[in-house]
């Protein structure tokens, strides 16, 4: 079976390239197979010295023919990391993929964005990214999902994904031997989104 997940969002710096490699790196150290795949056309392709597969979907032709394909992809995972600002691109892929993910950082700019964009992709579902890992802090950015969580129950993955230092290693050129850190943050965010992922599926089948 083919996971496929939208990691979008209009804002930009809510994370979307860090969740997305976090997600892929996770499924690799859990011995599944993970395809990341690129489709801001601002960016450039970095595929050299990672563990899992980094695919080009930067033109729409490349985007449509990597989707078909992941059809033939069992048990694994396709990451399709969004561009910023760009809601027609976003509403199309949200509407083909199995899940669409929307990062944010705990501040109230991100709040408001990531309401708007659960608001215009009906099936997605928002994800705490880069939060403090200070108990201190924790608890008092701990109102912003739990207002977000009220305003759209069921759409907001309680469990927030730390902030990683190492996130640079993660967009490096290269990515033959992650850190300890970077490691232990893709394990992590790969079962938060393994559990959002089967909470999603379960919800839509009972609806």
């Amino acid at each position: 079976m083919r996971n496929l997940i939208f990691v979008a969002g209009q804002k930009g710096g809510t994370t979307k390239s860090t969740t997305s490699h976090l997600i892929c790196l996770g499924a690799f150290l859990r011995k599944q197979p993970s395809v990341y795949v690129l489709t801001d056309p601002n960016r450039s392709l970095k595929d050299a010295g990672r563990p899992y597969a980094v695919m080009d979907g930067r033109d729409a032709e490349g985007l449509a023919q990597i989707i078909k394909h992941s059809e033939a992809m069992k048990n694994g995972w396709v990451v399709v990391d969004g561009g910023g600002n760009r809601p027609a691109f976003d509403k199309a892929v949200a509407e083909i993929v199995d899940l669409a993910v929307l990062p944010f950082r705990p501040s109230e700019e991100d709040i408001e964005t990531v309401a708007k964009d659960l608001e215009a992709l009906p099936g997605s579902i928002a994800l705490p990214s880069a939060w403090s890992t200070n108990k201190h802090a924790q608890a008092a950015s701990q109102w912003l999902i739990d207002g977000l969580d009220k305003a759209y129950p069921g759409r907001v993955v309680r469990e927030p994904l730390w902030f990683v230092n190492s996130a640079a290693e993660l967009l490096g050129a290269s990515l033959e031997n992650p850190s300890g850190p970077v490691r232990i943050a893709a394990r992590r965010a790969f079962s938060v989104i393994t559990e959002a992922f089967k909470l999603h599926a379960q919800q839509a089948e009972s609806a």
